[in-house]
């Protein structure tokens, strides 16, 4: 997986993902179930606004709970008079849906220099900037079609002359 597509499946932005691992000390490996932790960190901390040493431990602790498991309650005050149901069944699906998204859309890298967009439009330009010749090609555009068909016309009349004119044995030599 990529680092775009890991950021997408954890619904975080690519800084944000790189940043919050570094200040948890951690060393992404880009995998599924690493995307699935920090995307439940990323709403802990995004949703709930707290902490992401807090939400780390959070989220670790969420998601090695037995996956038929809901919900689960945090308590936020020590004497329990407010508390926040996280509904996991929710998150694992929504979690899959942006994987699905990611791995999809997001694609993997192409190789090489991505192409200059001015150059993609102008295959005429392109072909020059290769070395090749372009005059006869452009001369040939500013001929009407009846002109052209008569250059074609011309031409297919001379290699039946050619093709005539040499040892039958070395007709297959042209055109």
């Amino acid at each position: 997986m990529t680092r775009s597509q890991f950021a997408l499946a954890a619904r975080a932005d690519e800084k944000w993902v790189e940043n919050t691992a570094r200040t948890l000390g951690h060393r992404l490996r880009y995998s599924v179930d690493e995307a699935r932790w920090l995307g439940l960190v990323h709403v802990l901390t995004r949703d709930l606004g707290m902490s992401i040493q807090r939400a780390s431990t959070i989220a670790t602790a969420a998601l090695q709970l037995d996956p038929a498991t809901r919900a689960l309650r945090l308590r936020l005050s020590e004497r329990g008079e407010a508390s926040v149901a996280l509904d996991l069944a929710r998150y694992h699906s929504a979690f899959a849906a942006a994987l699905s998204a990611a791995l999809n859309l997001g694609g993997p890298r192409r190789a090489g220099r991505p192409t200059h967009p001015d150059r993609r439009d102008d295959p005429v330009a392109v072909a020059t900037e290769h070395g090749i010749d372009m005059s006869l090609v452009r001369s040939g555009l500013r001929r009407t079609r009846a002109e052209r068909l008569r250059q074609l016309d011309a031409n297919a009349a001379f290699l039946r002359s050619v093709r005539r004119a040499m040892p039958s044995g070395r007709q297959g030599d042209v055109g």
